[in-house]
């Protein structure tokens, strides 16, 4: 019985010897591969060695990932919400997050996936912590295919998501989307990209303001 080991093992991946490390990884394919541990709570873990200094390592944990989407439970459109809020707790620079999502996203490749896995990554806004979480969770829905469901979501859950567009980079990320589905002649839902573009735009200028007045009221009340 592997699995109650299994967090200490995981543990090893930080550790500061990159043989330690390489042999870690190692070990921890051979068993996930063949079923032997669980990958989900962990998946985090691999997901950083994507980034490590060694390259051995890197290749190891692509080569993983790419194996484990071949299976037909869909194991990585599985783990990737939890893989989305572990990395984004752990105040990684913005482009090693990025640059991690940007290769995992790119096996969400089934229409209905996308789909589904943009209306999880919304649904998490209202738990996000600090707006550079939020700034993930927009960046990470970006990168997603964009049709006419996916539009709807957008309009239909504007609320849970709307307080974080007075800033730039969450707001960026949302047009993009836009930009992506107006680029797309199969969508027959004009309108309601008009709409959301409309509804972002009010909404970015609004949250700014905000802001601005929060900042000046914090600072009036210092004065005081």
């Amino acid at each position: 019985e592997v699995e109650p080991y299994t967090p200490k093992i995981y543990a090893c991946l930080r550790d500061k010897s990159t043989r330690v490390r390489r042999h870690t990884l190692m070990v921890l394919t051979h068993l996930i591969l063949n079923d032997m541990v669980k990958v989900k709570g962990n998946v985090c873990e691999i997901a950083l060695c994507l980034q490590d200094n060694e390259p051995r390592i890197r290749d190891m944990a692509r080569l993983l990932f790419h194996e484990l989407s071949k299976r037909t439970n869909s194991p990585i459109y599985n783990l990737l919400p939890d893989i989305v809020s572990q990395l984004s707790q752990l105040h990684l620079k913005q482009e090693v997050f990025r640059e991690i999502m940007l290769f995992l996203m790119s096996f969400i490749k089934k229409e209905r996936q996308n789909e589904m896995l943009m209306e999880k990554l919304i649904q998490r806004f209202p738990k996000c912590t600090s707006i550079n979480q939020k700034a993930d969770l927009a960046y990470c829905i970006a990168q997603l295919k964009v049709n006419d469901k996916s539009i709807k979501c957008l309009n239909d859950t504007f609320k849970l998501y709307k307080n974080a567009l007075f800033d730039e980079d969450v707001l960026k990320n949302f047009m993009n989307v836009v930009n992506k589905a107006k680029k797309n002649t199969k969508l027959d839902t004009k309108d309601a990209i008009e709409e959301l573009e409309s509804k972002l735009a009010d909404a970015g200028v609004a949250g700014l303001d905000n802001e601005r007045a929060d900042a000046q009221a914090k600072k009036a009340k210092k004065r005081a």
